[in-house]
């Protein structure tokens, strides 16, 4: 089966008809940007040949574009009967058709049975499964896939694999081999879990249970010994120390310490009551003789205030009286200043009243020439808001700088492509050793190197002519396709050529210009609009006719200044004389307040010397001396009982050693009398249980045990072995049963990587590691890149067999480079060329640039109304 066309209609960004056609029957590329349908195309093919009609699957569904319908596809294929034509529709009215030219050939069920036909067989997950390789997917089997699909997958993989290579039952052994291996496997259950581990209940364990049961009471009767011999040992040591702490000697001379540290310690607690004693007296004397010191100097300080709290009175009541009288004073003199005041506030009113008149007179006057300048402005604004009109119109016409850029750059990419045109044509140079040159159309050459990018005459004067042709080789493809795009975009400005497009560039960047200009010119003469300036002229004072006796502007002024001055002298002299009242009035309470604190704290003065007593300083101070004298007398007594105290802390510490020392000894000898008869009692019990007797024989046992276990052990290892041997035959085997797709795949595997092998798994029929310079390198450890490459080399492998089979089935390729670095993409680019020779190839790709050297027929995706490229 081969693809000739495609049309999609109401599919995603397909709301319109699309047709893909001229599908060539070997290496096809369709080669456009990111949210272009690429995808849309694939997810349409694959649910043309996989999804029934009638399905309402998200798959389906997904399909519908936004604005709703009916997601409809139909397909061109060119099968051995001929070309048929393949449709579906789905969700609205949905419906299968299959015609071959005009003829119905099946429809609705019918036709969903003859699509299946040809992409799969019963049992098989198709071709396509295997072939084609969905955007994103660098692997083998899809993460998303779910379980169904990946079964059908590895069915459609077996089927294929048993077809090339048949013959593997017979070289593997067949089911002998299955049941040695099964027999093998089920002994090993006997002893083994599947992990690996003894089995519950089973010999091996049971073995291992015993030897561990035995070595453990081997031990602990091994242990049990050790503790008879130990406590055997103790009970000497324990009897040598008792004899050494009873000794009648050495009871005698501890008693005999600790009655002399309990003498010593009794005499110099005596000493230290004596001495507490005198350090009583001497605070009480100390505390005494610092009572009259305070006494005398508070008395001395109730006299001192009271002497100061009086004179201090005496003060504050003249300074009262001072301050009333000239508080009076003060407030005679403000009435006339306040009279004053309200007169030149009067004469101010009155002039600045005769001012505003004739400054409204002045007003009114200079309202003409304002009225004149603002019509002359908006005539202005009017003539040139009518000269930019034509200006605006002129700078929206003709191609805009970035059409021009666009141009220059295609224009540049015509030249670049007929340089590297021009670069890989051949090249002939002429080296002229006489005066005669050759020419070409009439034109004599010099000794320069030359393309030859067509056929192309070159006349020798006197020897003739040679025509040299590049050769059919030669692919301009590059330079028509950039051609191509400079004349469309010049014909989509209505343009003849660059130099054009330049003029009228030049041309609207002029009226830009000017237009900027008026612009400036208007925002100049009217910054807030034409309306502001009418609306200006409009509230310009009308016309007023002053009063004849009015005074000119100037001597109003100067008659309002002079009022003004009057007013702020009058002003100021209020001011200064109310400030001076109210400080005087401020002085006289201050005052008042200072004399009535002066009587306050000569009353408390005189209140805290009555408190004193009727005592005198001379009658203090003769106390204070004798006190003083007792105070000498205690402090030499004391001193002196300081002097010969003895240490009461060194004797309660050689006190508290005696005991100490007398104690531990009661407390050892306790001690050890109490762990003698613990060891009399454990000898006892020990020495009558017949340990050693019981020791010999588990150690007999445990030899027996692990004799048992040892050729338990020698037994579970030949079987593993055994199974290791089949499961290796059987490995062997199964290489043998993928030498087809690695026959095919080696090829192109090696192209990329030389003596590089893949490993495939005989469960999943898919490669899991990659084999370079001897080293085994699991797939999912590889680089995005190289995984892609490995899918679809595997993925042309698998065409191969089809191929081989019968089956001849397209591959497509959505977006299936992506991680691919530009060298090995090259390489792949060549295996893709290998395989279309006789195989359809389908690429899908948005890289434009990468896969521009890819080759092949380009496809074209066309619209009911224009071309999309």
């Amino acid at each position: 089966m081969k693809l000739v066309s495609i049309e999609l209609s109401d599919m995603r960004r397909f709301v319109t008809p699309a047709r893909i056609d001229a599908i060539g029957p070997g290496l096809n590329v369709l080669s456009a940007p990111n949210e272009f349908g690429k995808s849309t195309l694939f997810d349409a093919l694959q649910a043309l040949f996989f999804q029934p009609h009638r399905s309402r699957s998200r798959e389906i569904t997904g399909l519908k574009p936004h604005v709703g319908g009916a997601p409809q596809i139909t397909v061109e294929v060119d099968l051995p009967e001929g070309r048929h034509t393949l449709s579906k529709r789905w969700l609205t009215k949905p419906q299968a058709t299959v015609h071959r030219g005009t003829t119905l050939v099946a429809q609705a069920d019918e036709a969903e049975a003859f699509i299946s036909r040809l992409v799969q067989s019963d049992g098989e997950g198709g071709p396509a499964g295997l072939l084609w390789v969905r955007q994103g997917l660098t692997r083998l089997e899809g993460e998303s896939e779910t379980a169904k699909e990946r079964e059908t997958a590895k069915a459609a993989r077996r089927n294929l694999m048993t077809s090339v290579a048949g013959e593997v039952e017979s070289l593997t052994g067949g089911r002998r081999m299955d049941r040695a291996l099964s027999r093998t496997r089920e002994d090993l259950a006997r002893y083994l879990t599947n992990t690996g581990r003894p089995l519950k209940g089973g010999p091996l364990a049971e073995a291992e249970a015993a030897v561990n049961d035995l070595a453990t009471r081997k031990a602990e009767l091994e242990s049990t010994a050790r503790q008879l011999s130990d406590a055997l040992t103790r009970r000497r040591e324990v009897a040598k120390l008792l004899a050494s702490l009873t000794d009648p000697q050495e009871v005698e001379t501890r008693q005999t310490r600790l009655a002399e540290a309990t003498r010593r310690l009794d005499e110099a607690k005596r000493h230290a009551e004596t001495l507490g004693a005198a350090a009583s007296a001497l605070r009480g004397a100390t505390l005494e003789e610092k009572a009259l010191a305070d006494r005398l100097a508070a008395l001395q300080r109730a006299q001192a205030d009271r002497d100061l709290a009086a004179a201090a009175l005496t003060t504050a009541q003249a300074a009262a009286g001072a301050a009333r009288q000239a508080t009076g004073v003060a407030e005679a003199a403000l009435a006339p200043l306040a009279a004053a005041l309200a007169a030149a506030r009067a004469g101010r009113s009155a002039a600045d009243a005769v001012l505003n008149e004739a400054l409204r007179a002045e007003a009114a006057r200079s309202a003409a020439a304002r009225r004149a300048e603002l019509a002359r402005r908006i005539a202005e604004v009017q003539d040139l808001t009518a000269r930019r009109a034509p200006l605006a119109r002129a700078a929206a016409t003709g191609p805009t700088a970035r059409d021009l850029t666009d141009l220059q750059a295609l224009q540049h990419e015509v030249e670049v492509q007929r340089a590297l045109r021009d670069r890989s044509a051949p090249q002939i140079r002429f080296h002229h050793t006489g005066d005669r040159r050759v020419t070409r159309d009439g034109t004599a050459l010099g000794d320069d190197t030359l393309p030859v990018v067509q056929e192309t005459r070159f006349d020798m004067p006197g020897l003739g002519h040679f025509i040299l042709s590049p050769g059919a080789g030669k692919d301009s493809a590059a330079l028509d396709r950039a051609e191509t795009a400079l004349s469309a975009a010049l014909s989509r400005l209505n343009l003849s050529d660059l130099a054009a497009a330049q003029a009228l560039a030049a041309a609207r960047g002029d009226a830009a210009a000017a237009l900027r200009d008026i612009d400036a010119a208007l925002l100049a003469a009217a910054p807030d609009g034409l309306a502001a300036l009418e609306a200006d002229l409009a509230a310009l004072p009308a016309q007023i006719t002053a009063r004849p006796d009015l005074p000119a502007v100037d001597v109003a002024q100067a008659a309002a200044q002079t009022a003004a001055a009057a007013l702020d002298l009058a002003q100021t002299a209020h001011d200064a004389a109310r400030a001076e009242a109210e400080r005087l009035r401020l002085a006289d309470a201050s005052a008042s307040v200072t004399a009535k604190a002066a009587q306050t704290a000569l009353s408390v003065a005189e209140q805290a010397l009555a408190g004193l007593g009727d005592s005198s300083q001379a009658g203090l101070a003769a106390d204070l001396a004798a006190a003083a004298q007792r105070l000498a007398l205690v402090r030499e007594r004391h001193d002196a009982l300081l002097a010969d105290a003895p240490d009461l802390t060194a004797a309660e510490a050689a006190l508290t050693r005696a005991r100490s020392v007398t104690d531990s000894a009661a407390t050892e000898v306790q001690r050890l009398q109490t762990e003698r008869a613990s060891l009399d009692t454990l000898i006892d019990l020990r020495s009558g249980a017949g340990v050693m007797e019981e020791l010999a024989d588990t150690a007999a046992r445990l030899v027996a045990a692990e004799t048992t276990l040892a050729h338990i052990r020698f037994e579970v290892a030949v079987l593993q072995e055994l199974a290791r041997s089949l499961e290796s035959a059987r490995d062997q085997a199964r290489d043998r049963y993928f030498e087809p797709v690695l026959t095919e795949l080696r090829p192109l595997l090696r192209a990329l990587w030389p003596d590089a092998e893949l490993r495939f798994d005989g469960e999943s029929l898919l490669p899991t590691a990659l084999v370079r310079d001897g080293r085994e390198e699991p797939l999912s450890i590889l680089s995005g890149g190289t995984q892609e490459q490995i899918a679809l080399l595997v993925r042309l492998a698998f065409a191969r067999l089809l191929a081989a089979r019968g089956t001849h089935a397209p591959i497509i390729f959505d977006d299936a480079l992506v991680y691919t670095d530009d060298d090995r993409i090259e390489k792949m680019f060549d295996s893709l060329h290998a395989m279309a020779g006789d195989q359809q190839i389908i690429v899908l790709s948005c890289r434009q640039r990468a896969f521009r050297d890819l080759g092949g027929t380009a496809l074209q995706v066309v619209h009911a109304r224009h071309p999309l490229g």
